[in-house]
């Protein structure tokens, strides 16, 4: 018999809230100071940064059967010491609940795309995902320049949510550098707090109150 790959669930819960495992307590803006660990022509450096992250709710997702509850996100950082722009970060969070893996999506507007994989829990508050290059199906994507200089071999991120409203992270980049004959490994980390919280998703406003 062959699987059926096509017919889409007959019910599916509108209200991405109640169905987004561990990334429930990501929902909202978040705030926080952190710090860049980067390559530069004469080694590393030590850079403190200022960062918001968006997180909104997005209506449930189906592939068929499949179905995907997911925030869309925007991270911008700025440097600390002159306001301007350091990063800039769009993407998806999204946790399929019947396999309980997380998938994190990453565009960057310097020439990087990726996705990264991992799995928990439905209650955790701490979880990792990570990207590899060459991987089909947790990789990494860059433009001639960034290959072939600044080459993502892998990146990996584990959050940390708390229940007083603070989200933080420990970011890991291997870089592959040009004229460098190891990989270095670059770091960010950082301690966010929520400022707002997000609106309820399209569907979920939609649906008459019960």
């Amino acid at each position: 018999m062959e699987r059926d790959i096509y017919t889409e669930p007959v019910s599916v819960d509108a209200e991405t809230i109640r169905n987004l495992g561990p990334l429930t307590a990501m929902v909202g803006v978040f705030e926080g100071n952190g710090l860049d660990t980067h390559p530069v022509a004469d080694g590393t450096l030590d850079e403190p940064y200022r960062e918001q992250m968006v997180l909104e709710l997005l209506d449930p997702q189906l592939n068929g059967p499949q179905l995907l509850y997911g925030l869309r996100y925007h991270t911008r950082v700025t440097k600390a010491d002159d306001g301007t722009t350091f990063h800039d970060q769009l993407g998806y969070w999204l946790w399929e609940p019947s396999t309980r893996t997380i998938l994190q999506t990453i565009a960057i507007p310097r020439g990087l795309v990726a996705q990264a994989s991992g799995t928990a829990e439905p209650d955790a508050r701490r979880f990792t995902v990570k990207a590899t290059f060459g991987s089909p199906t947790a990789g990494i994507v860059a433009a001639p320049f960034l290959h072939e200089n600044f080459r993502t071999l892998e990146y990996t991120i584990t959050v940390t949510t708390e229940p007083d409203g603070t989200l933080g992270y420990e970011q890991e980049t291997l870089l592959q550098i040009a004229g460098r004959p190891e990989p270095f490994l670059h770091r960010d980390r950082n301690v966010l707090r929520r400022v707002a919280v997000a609106k309820p998703n399209p569907a979920a406003r939609s649906v008459p109150a019960r």
